[in-house]
């Protein structure tokens, strides 16, 4: 899965739409996958998004569009993967640093990200022989800037190395938290 799906390198051996707002999309999408594959590897759950508005002015479903796409959509994925992940199958999720963005309108992002790591630690736990990290990038050029309320930092780092870095890692075979 990707924003662009032209610019899902060859190597992958195959992508699937889904939609953090549909759960049925995710068993749609891993039942295709169990048709084609052995098994999986590797799954990486990339999908984030934002709307900022300030709490008093927070449309809900803005709220629970947040939480989709950044927490739920990850339950959704874990659940309709696991029956499919190979032993010493991987589980990679995109969070943030949100104790560096508890800043005015962003609450549903940031409480989204704070839940996000929760979930991680429990399905470490819970999935013992899997392995499961929660990578930690700073601010990344991607289009996920126009929703938000300030200027993307200089340093943010492009997508690519972002995902170089966690192709890296899988490789490594670390299931431990990945700070970039």
């Amino acid at each position: 899965m990707a924003r662009d799906e032209s610019k899902i390198p060859a190597i992958a051996d195959g992508h699937f739409t889904c939609d953090a707002n549909d759960p049925a999309s995710f068993d749609q999408a891993v039942s295709l996958i169990a048709r084609q594959a052995d098994g999986i590897d590797l799954m990486v759950y990339a999908i984030g998004g934002i709307k900022a508005n300030l709490i008093e002015k927070m449309p809900l479903e803005d709220w629970q569009s947040t939480f989709n796409i950044n927490l739920h959509g990850a339950f959704y994925a874990t659940r309709a993967g696991l029956d499919l992940m190979n032993k010493d199958g991987h589980l990679m999720f995109i969070g943030a640093y949100p104790e560096k963005i508890i800043l005015p309108r962003m609450s549903a992002y940031t409480s989204a990200k704070s839940a996000l790591a929760s979930y991680v630690s429990i399905l470490r736990k819970e999935q013992r022989k899997l392995k499961v990290t929660l990578v930690r990038p700073p601010a990344v050029n991607t289009p996920f800037w126009v929703n938000v309320p300030f200027n993307m930092p200089d340093y943010a780092l492009s997508a690519q190395s972002v995902a170089e870095s966690v192709y890296l890692h899988y490789d490594k075979g670390i299931g431990e938290e990945l700070n970039l």
